[in-house]
């Protein structure tokens, strides 16, 4: 689509095994307008994951997390709402979380060192890939 989400997500790792969690925080522009609100049925509408791929150019593949510590996919509850907000002139979409999601992983920031994180847009679709450093 025409999205060109950019900005910032930092990621906070802390525990171990089935304590293991990300904690993200976000700032980002230019995301899907239609999130202002998760829809319903829809498989990573307006979602925020790290996935289990390493590049942003191939297939990130799906949701990663330690599946022999947990069962459920922790990251299908990570969502992000977006609002308008003036820039300017202009109006942008935009989203920000400044406290924080926690995501209990059992995976160690090390663990997630060099995984894609992958931004969807209200279909599920990925409109935007970054690798963890």
């Amino acid at each position: 689509g025409g999205l060109k989400v950019s900005g910032q997500i930092r990621v906070d790792g802390t525990g171990l095994l089935r304590t293991a969690s990300q904690t993200l925080h976000w700032q980002l522009d230019d995301v899907d307008p239609e999130c202002t609100t998760k829809p319903e049925g829809i498989t990573n509408a307006c979602g925020i994951h790290i996935h289990r791929g390493t590049s942003c150019y191939e297939d990130a593949g799906g949701h990663y997390w330690d599946e022999d510590l947990f069962e459920q996919d922790p990251w299908m509850a990570v969502t992000y709402v977006s609002q308008l907000s003036p820039s300017r002139t202009v109006y942008s979409t935009s989203t920000i979380a400044f406290v924080g999601v926690e995501v209990v992983t059992g995976l160690t920031n090390f663990d997630i060192l060099g995984h894609a994180m992958v931004v969807h847009d209200s279909t599920g679709t990925r409109v935007a890939c970054g690798i963890i450093n």
